[in-house]
């Protein structure tokens, strides 16, 4: 294995410890008992509006029904409501209740202090660069045919 790789392998760990304690944080300081994931929804609903429950899919990168799933949870608490198209009863809609937009704004509270806990010791030019790499990173992801992504995990 070239050192390269090695480098490669010790990021992703890094990586993969970064995600879990922002989600370990996540939970610590949510009280709402929603996962970052069901927030997700709710806040890319709060951003851009109702969405096809497929749209929603697509945007998140998850199956349609997995946001199923997450819908009846958001439907339950009331934090979102759900509502058939008249012109085609397959496709359903989604969208941020009074209640749920609430708790968006809430938990957006909450988290701002978290967050920038993590990247405050950072310069604004590494933030930057993160920014930018990142980018890049998932450009090449999404440029690449699944094919291609075998062909390189099996490398």
């Amino acid at each position: 294995m070239t050192n390269a790789n090695e480098e490669l392998i010790g990021f992703i760990g890094q990586f993969r410890t970064f995600l879990k304690n922002v989600n370990n944080e996540w939970s610590r300081k949510t009280m709402s008992g929603m996962n970052y994931t069901q927030f997700k929804v709710l806040f890319t609903l709060h951003t851009s509006g109702s969405r096809k429950v497929s749209e929603m899919a697509e945007v998140l990168g998850l199956t349609s029904g997995a946001i199923t799933g997450i819908a009846d949870k958001l439907v339950a608490e009331e934090w979102i409501s759900r509502e058939r198209a008249n012109d085609d009863r397959r496709v359903v809609y989604i969208e941020l209740t009074p209640k749920g937009k609430a708790m968006v704004d809430d938990v957006l509270e909450s988290q701002k202090e978290t967050f920038s806990s993590f990247f405050n010791a950072l310069p604004e030019e590494d933030i930057q660069h993160l920014r930018r790499i990142f980018t890049q990173l998932l450009v090449n992801m999404d440029n690449k045919t699944p094919t291609e992504k075998e062909r390189k995990s099996n490398e």
